[in-house]
């Protein structure tokens, strides 16, 4: 291998053509699908929840397809898909579904901002540089700000939706309050960004390409929130899946053609990992269309149930401190942990 590629490995993920694609600015071909196709919103809405429902049982795969990560929460992996079920249906009993949702909604946007942040991290560890708390204030003091500044603003909007109704019953009369600290918010946003520009300079020698392209795209993202709430939402959720759909490939990937014993179900599927994984994926989307086709409201009540097990069980599993997620991934450790 030559040293140029070398190079190109250790600063990208995969390579600049699969990371651009996939990681960056995969979000662009539904973004730009809204606008020149407005009266096929609803279609595209769907197809995003189709990517959304593969991702999330990507998961599920992860946790229970790999004897060595179920045997370390064994029993958390068994009693909490129960656990939740419990719950989604207590909560529809006792007439409480719509705050079940809320949080899902609330906790879906965290989680899609997290795994941006663990990108950012993961870019950071290849170039060897960059603070985590810097980068960390730029991908979230933005959300903050918006968060603040879109309340009233797209009150109309919220009204239209179940989570959104719930919202605004808790905080409704407070908007205007809200707006006002929009601003404050903003000089902290403004104030990480430049922070986060001062120390991409002072490592000018080495700036990462693939670590700032990927960052201008979460901040394009966060742009188009602002111009429309919910196309800025779907979107969203486009990148959020089609990245970890990518990932999860990539890593299962690395992670089983570097062992010397390749005798897993995952080993295996690692060998003819698309086809595998592209049958998964179909038969997974043909599961959500008929629960569209037949019974929505049956498939909201499990996508919000398995959801929460989609993030716990996410946060659980991709720690870049561990071992067994840094190494497939050739990340290194050049610097202390408190300053990376």
């Amino acid at each position: 291998m030559s040293t140029l590629a070398v190079e190109t490995k250790k600063y990208w993920i995969q390579n600049p053509r699969f990371d651009l694609t996939y990681f960056t600015f995969g979000w662009i071909i539904v973004f730009l699908a809204f606008m020149s196709l407005p009266n096929y919103s609803n279609a595209l809405i769907i197809i995003v929840l189709l990517f959304n429902f593969v991702h999330r049982h990507l998961t599920m795969a992860l946790v229970y397809g790999q004897k060595e990560e179920f045997v370390k929460r064994k029993m958390s992996y068994i009693l909490m898909p129960v656990a939740f079920a419990v719950i989604t249906v207590i909560s529809i009993l006792a007439g409480v579904f719509k705050l079940l949702l809320a949080i899902s909604v609330a906790w879906t946007m965290y989680h899609v901002i997290a795994q941006k942040y663990g990108f950012t991290r993961i870019y950071s560890r290849k170039a060897g540089y960059g603070k985590a708390w810097i980068d960390k204030g730029i991908i979230y003091s933005w959300v903050v700000y918006l968060i603040f500044a879109l309340a009233e603003k797209n009150r109309g909007v919220l009204e239209q939706y179940q989570a959104g109704q719930t919202i605004l019953n808790a905080v409704g009369e407070y908007l205007p309050i809200l707006t006002l600290v929009s601003y404050a918010a903003l000089a902290v946003a403004v104030y990480f960004t430049v922070v986060y520009a001062y120390e991409e300079f002072k490592n000018r020698d080495k700036i990462s390409l693939p670590k700032n392209l990927f960052v201008l795209s979460i901040l394009f993202l966060y742009a188009i929130l602002f111009y429309d709430l919910i196309v800025g939402y779907v979107v969203f959720g486009f990148s959020h899946a089609i990245e970890y759909i990518a990932f999860v490939n990539i890593f299962v990937h690395s992670k089983y053609t570097k062992r010397a014993e390749n005798t897993s179900l995952f080993s295996k599927v690692s060998r003819k990992q698309w086809i595998y994984s592209g049958g998964f994926s179909l038969f997974l989307a043909g599961v959500c269309y008929l629960g569209i086709k037949f019974d929505e409201n049956a498939l909201a009540i499990y996508i919000t149930g398995s959801s929460f097990l989609h993030f716990i069980y996410d946060g659980w599993i991709w720690k870049l401190r561990k071992p067994e997620v840094s190494k497939p991934l050739d990340i290194g450790y050049t610097q202390s942990p408190t300053s990376s």
